[in-house]
Formats: structure tokens, sequence, C-alpha cells
């Protein structure tokens, strides 16, 4: 994710400029297998689903499992205890250190490592994938180390959970560029654009079905095995799990569905690899600067909310094991409560933008989100608060599937309408979402490092919800940026004796 984030991978949605290669066209004629028809015969949208299904299987397993696992594995091998003693309500603080830090750092670390490879190299996957024909290649390479890296996990133990990390930290790179390389096939499924709406919407159902299965399963099998009370068994349990389910579907997806794509766009001749993709993120932002001011402001409210939305499960994760300690099965069923309540959360977002217009219901999930941020800090407060602690993950479930319904919906109506620009700002708008989630958990893991109390380490993301508020209040009223959005056209050379920035 983050992760995403995070898993957060759904970003490029509802993106109406369809084909921009005819084997897209020639692969929806292909039926998959001898069976029944899927996605009418596409087996490239079926590829779609199938590795969908295998990143939610990836994406819990490490974040529920496997980092559980890391923080107590962490505390033992420095002398802590994990486990509330008898006679206590609580167990005792961890301030001992392992490389410089603290065990209860050791999630957050990795999130903000994590956070600043992805926000860094994004412009660079972004242009491997427009400008040459790897696409598949870069799938395929990402899926296999994938695979590779969640085989390693299996093995974690008391001695080498420090490799165990580091290699963790590889698959998170490895999932967060497959998600860019899966994406960019996303638009060029169907010319049909309310077809590749209904695909999509069935795409995220199959990927909240899976996870929800896959985490009930494993709780459950831990639960009846008492094997929930052993944390590194419970990682090497789901990870294995993981594998199984994960690579068969990554193989499928990789070496029958999804065909080769030639490069978008070529090069111009005084331009690299390298450095195309910065240039353009630095020319985007030059035009929405001078010329759309209500874009700009959006695009600033997705990199403050979406750094604290996806940094919230990595810091809510530390916070549970570490402040309210709670057991890897109470931890499964926070999450399994979030996902559960951010579908019904797609659903009042769908509903909202019926009765309001999407910057204002944005405005209302977002302050909904702060609030049960400020309230898990507030009420929050040590062992024994889970049923507390599942109806604030509820809230926060809530807020951020509204938030993503509002947000996709917003962005395709406020880029302007014109087709080389469609694809420049909806790769602007993933820019926007990844470039600060490096800095709560960064944050966080200064304050918990100079002996914060966690609760002001989590009450802090609200710094970034009230900054993301502020940030819609500035993009103005809907109709006029809508307005804006029909009649503004990105140039590509962005003048830069341009003064007027009012324009």
């Amino acid at each position: 994710m983050n992760m995403e984030i995070g898993p957060d991978d759904d970003h490029v949605i509802n993106v109406t400029n369809a084909t921009k290669s005819n084997d897209a066209a020639s692969s929806s004629s292909v039926r998959c297998c001898d069976s029944k028809t899927w996605y009418r015969g596409n087996e490239e949208a079926l590829g779609w689903a199938l590795d969908g299904m295998a990143r939610m299987i990836t994406f819990i397993t490490a974040a529920v499992f496997l980092s559980t696992a890391l923080i107590n594995v962490a505390k033992r091998s420095v002398g802590c205890v994990t486990e509330i003693p008898e006679g206590s309500n609580k167990a005792p603080e961890c301030l001992e250190r392992i490389y410089g830090i603290r065990p209860s750092s050791i999630l957050t670390t990795y999130g903000t490592v994590v956070g600043l490879i992805v926000a860094l190299s994004l412009p660079f996957v972004g242009a491997v994938l427009d400008h040459t024909n790897h696409r598949k290649a870069l799938g395929q390479m990402s899926a296999l180390l994938q695979i590779i890296f969640i085989l390693i996990l299996c093995f974690l133990s008391e001695r080498n959970w420090v490799f165990m990390a580091v290699v963790q930290v590889f698959s998170a790179v490895a999932g967060w560029v497959h998600t860019l390389a899966v994406f960019a096939y996303l638009p060029e499924l169907t010319n049909d654009a309310n077809l590749l709406v209904k695909w999509t919407a069935n795409f995220h159902f199959l990927q909240y079905v899976t996870l929800i299965i896959f985490l009930a399963a494993m709780v459950a099998f831990l639960y009846i095995t008492n094997y929930s009370e052993n944390d590194l068994l419970s990682s090497r349990i789901a990870n294995a799990s993981s594998l199984v389910l994960s690579a068969p579907l990554y193989a499928i997806t990789w070496t029958r569905l999804m065909k080769p794509r030639n490069a978008t766009s070529q090069l111009q001749a005084d331009s690299n690899i390298f450095t195309v993709g910065f240039i353009k993120v630095w020319s985007t932002a030059k035009f929405l600067f001078r010329t759309y001011r209500p874009l700009m402001w959006f695009f600033i409210n997705v990199s403050l909310v979406e750094a604290a939305q996806a940094s919230l499960a990595v810091i809510s994760l530390t916070y549970m094991t570490d402040t309210l300690q709670m057991t890897v099965i109470e931890n499964g069923i926070s999450i399994f409560v979030l996902f559960i309540f951010a579908a019904i959360g797609t659903i009042i977002g769908q509903a909202s933008i019926k009765v309001m217009n999407p910057i204002r219901s944005n405005q209302l999930c977002q302050l909904m989100s702060a609030l049960a941020t400020a309230a898990a800090a507030i009420i929050l407060t040590g062992p024994n608060q889970q049923i507390l602690t599942y109806i604030i993950a509820a809230f926060w479930g809530i807020g951020a599937g509204w938030k993503n319904t509002v947000e996709r919906f917003a962005v395709t109506q406020l880029i302007p309408k014109n087709q080389d620009s469609d694809a420049e700002m909806m790769g602007f708008y993933l820019f926007s979402s990844q470039i600060f989630i490096w800095c709560p958990t960064l944050i966080f893991t200064s304050m918990n490092e100079a002996n914060v109390d966690q609760r002001i380490g989590v009450a802090m993301l609200n710094v970034f919800f009230i900054g993301g508020i502020f940030c819609l209040c500035m993009v103005g009223p809907y109709e006029e940026a809508l307005i804006i959005a029909h009649t503004a056209t990105i140039s590509g050379d962005d003048d830069d004796d341009d003064d007027d920035g009012d324009d």
C-alpha cells in the first residue's frame, strides 16, 4: 500500500480514454478456456480480476499476520514482555532498542522506507510503462518476485526476523510496481466506457469478497487450532496459505491472459526514460498552478488525505499491537470490520453524490475520518478495549470507502476534457496520492522514538485530514471548476514566460 497502498491499489478507474493499442481490441474477442464465457470473452479482463484477488490475499497477509509477528518478535529479541503479566492489566512498556530504534517503531519505519521509495520512483516506473514495450514483462517479473518473497517469509523465526523485515520491504515495493503495471491495462480493457465502469465495480467487489473470505478463514482456523497464541506460527501459516492461493492466480494471469503492449507514446529525441516522467510531473504542476487552481487544490487534498489513510493501517496496527496489546486474532477482526464497513462507505458515497456535489461530500467523509481518529486517540488508552476498537475501525472503514468513491468520481469530472490530457491528469492523480505517504509514518516514528505518547502520534493524522478539508474549501464553487474543466487544455510547451497565474 501503504499501501495502500495499500493497499491503496484502486486509483485509476472510470477512465474514458479507451484503447490506445489494437492489441486490447483483439484480445476482447478471445475466449478463455473452453468453459463459460467470463467478461464477454475478454481474457485480459478475467486476468485483471484474478490478479486483483491475488493482490488482496498478499496484502492482508502482510498487513495483519506478518506485521503483528514482527512487532512482537522484535520486542522479545531485546528482552521485553509481550504477554500481560498475571495480576496486571497491561504489559510493561518496551523502551529497549534494536538497531537504534524501538520495537514499536519497526512497522512505521518500514512504512516510511517503502513510502519514500514509491514516491521517488513513481515517475520513472510510469515512464517505463508508457514509453517502452515492457509492460507485460514488468507485470510478470513483479508477480514472480512477490511469490519468491512470500515463500521466503514462510520461514520467519526469532533468529531471522531482521532479514525478513528487509525482505518485506522489497516485497512491498515489488507489489507496488506490480499494481502500477496491472492498472496500466485497466483503461484499455474495452472501448465501452459504461462497460469499463461495470467491470471496475465487479473487480472491486471480487477483491473485497476475497479479502473478507481469506481473513475470516485464517482467523477462524487460528482460533480453532489455538495457533493464534503463537504469532510466528500464525504468520507462517498465513504466508503459506497466501503462497498456495496467490501463486496460481498470478501464473494464470501473466502466462495465459495478459497480452504484451507496445509503447503508448514515443520518447522525443531530447528525452530519456530516466527523466521524462519527472519532467511531465513538473509540467503538469505548472499548468495547474497557472491555469487551473481548483484542480491544483483538489490534488493537494488527495496528497494529504491519502497520506493519512495509507499510513493509518501501519500506525493503527502498531498502536493496537503495542499500546492496546491486541492479539493477532483481534487485529484481524479489526481489519475485517474495517473492510466490511468500507463497502458500506462505498454505498454511502454513491448515494451522497446524488444529493450534493462530490467536493462537499468529500469534506463530510474526511471530517468523519478526522473525528474517528480523534476518538481513537482520546478513548483507546490501553488493553481490553476491543469492542471500542472495532467500532472506531468501522467508522474508519466507512470514511475510506466513502472517500474513495466520491474522490474518483470528482477527478473524472474535474480533469480537462480532452483525450491527450486524460492520461496525463490521471497519472498526476496517482502521483499526488503517493507523494506524501511516507510523511505520517516518519512523524509517528520520530515521536515514538522521543517517547511521546502514541496517542498523540495517532492524533497527528488529523493534521493531514484537516489540511485536506481546507484544500477542498479552496477549490471554490464546484460548478465553476466544471466550467474550467471543459475549457482548459494542457499545452505540451508550458511556456515559462507565461506569468499570468490567474488565467
